[in-house]
């Protein structure tokens, strides 16, 4: 699935603050350089949800050692790990 940046970002904020509601945050204040982590927000469980929803909804299937802050963090070094693979 190719996805203009602004779209990917976008559906990552959206996807966060879905996942955050239920738990009892509002998460639209997040910004896109803002750690995903540190907020709060969500919780492990939540995280793992949105790498699994990224996984399916961008077609990757992300090796173990990506899995990190660098990489998916903030909502813009999510959308920059996509072009990454996108690019390759």
């Amino acid at each position: 699935m190719n996805s203009t940046r602004p779209e990917v970002e976008k559906a990552i904020y959206a996807k966060i603050v879905e996942l955050a509601r239920p738990l009892g945050h509002d998460a639209r204040s997040l910004r896109p350089d803002q750690q995903i982590p540190a907020t709060g927000w969500l919780d492990s469980a939540s995280l793992m949800e949105l790498m699994l929803w990224y996984e399916t909804t961008y077609g990757l299937d992300i090796p173990q050692q990506d899995l990190n802050l660098e990489n998916f963090g903030t909502i813009h070094a999510m959308a920059d790990y996509l072009e990454r693979c996108q690019a390759k």
